[in-house]
């Protein structure tokens, strides 16, 4: 059984799942049908798509790869934010090539609290009141109802890519790591993916379609969206019932979900955000984003000052 050698490990927003669609249909790369297993981040159960209960049950994802398929692989933005999935990689393969997306931090934490909202994890419509309550929620109030995991509505954490990134780099070595910035990839998306193929190995499709991929959206049928996303007590309660019949009926209702999701969903423009909210974002990353500038060697400066 072939064993996965990449991981797109983060971050969420980022362009994962734009570099999903494009890397799925190239011949020489396996990605599973199903995106975002999480397997190795034990420490976040919730947002786990599918219970796997070894590692066994895990390779079978990864079942379809052939003699072609020189590149196979994961997609799960959440493992750069796991205090455990970085160690359990290194241990399962220290040999893996590992891809980080990042982009400025204060259009992230916009991006990410309007999926939140979309996806139900998030009840503060308003940014920068959400922003204020990352303390009080951080002693473990104020939770969202749908929430999967408390640490995922930390949004001064979760845009502090420098932090992360340096976590990625104590563990792995730098020529095992690539780092891909958001603006470059929306700007120029053949050049970088091109860039992706050649850190994976694998040759060129001469790819020249790289159509948007999951923008911002609202659910066309609030009723559905809530079935789709309930509170978490009942996710959890539904996720051990579905876990009971195996793999393979896991897999087939995660594909049927993700169908009605993407029908439910229709896209909508950014929210505008507050200037002086920006401002005072841009303050709060400023030195994480100077780090992630040093480790990366790039200019992130026009993070900085806009």
């Amino acid at each position: 059984m072939k064993r996965p050698n990449f991981y797109v490990i983060g971050a969420p927003r980022c362009g994962t799942t734009a570099l999903y669609t494009y890397l799925r249909s190239h011949r020489n790369i396996f990605l599973p049908e199903i995106k975002e297993l999480h397997y190795f981040a034990s420490d976040f159960p919730n947002i786990q798509k599918i219970l796997f209960k070894s590692e066994e049950d895990y390779l079978k994802m990864f079942d379809g790869a052939k003699e072609n398929h020189l590149a196979i692989g994961e997609i799960s933005p959440l493992y750069i934010y796991s205090k455990v999935a970085l160690k359990n990689i290194k241990d399962f393969n220290p040999a893996v090539k590992l891809i980080v997306m990042v982009r400025n931090p204060v259009e992230f934490v916009q991006s990410v609290h309007q999926l939140n909202l979309g996806l139900l994890r998030e009840d503060e419509p308003d940014l920068a009141k959400a922003w204020d309550l990352q303390e009080i929620r951080r002693q473990g109030k104020s939770i969202p109802a749908g929430c999967r995991e408390p640490e995922l509505i930390l949004y001064g954490e979760l845009g502090s890519f420098g932090k992360h990134v340096e976590k990625v780099l104590e563990v792995f070595p730098k020529e095992q790591v690539l780092i891909v910035l958001f603006h470059e990839f929306v700007k120029n998306p053949k050049q970088v993916y091109e860039n992706i193929l050649s850190f994976l190995g694998v040759p060129s499709d001469h790819r020249q379609d790289f159509p948007a991929v999951n923008s911002n959206y609202e659910h066309r049928s609030k009723l559905l969206g809530r079935l789709l996303h309930p509170p978490q007590i009942v996710y959890q309660a539904y996720m051990k019932l579905l876990s009971l019949f195996g793999i393979r009926s896991m897999r087939f209702v995660s594909q049927i979900y993700a169908k009605v999701e993407a029908f439910n969903a229709r896209r909508v423009s950014r929210a505008s955000i507050d200037p002086a909210l920006y401002a005072r974002l841009q303050t709060y990353f400023r030195d994480d984003i100077r780090k992630l500038s040093e480790l990366i060697n790039r200019d992130l400066s026009a993070w900085i000052v806009s």
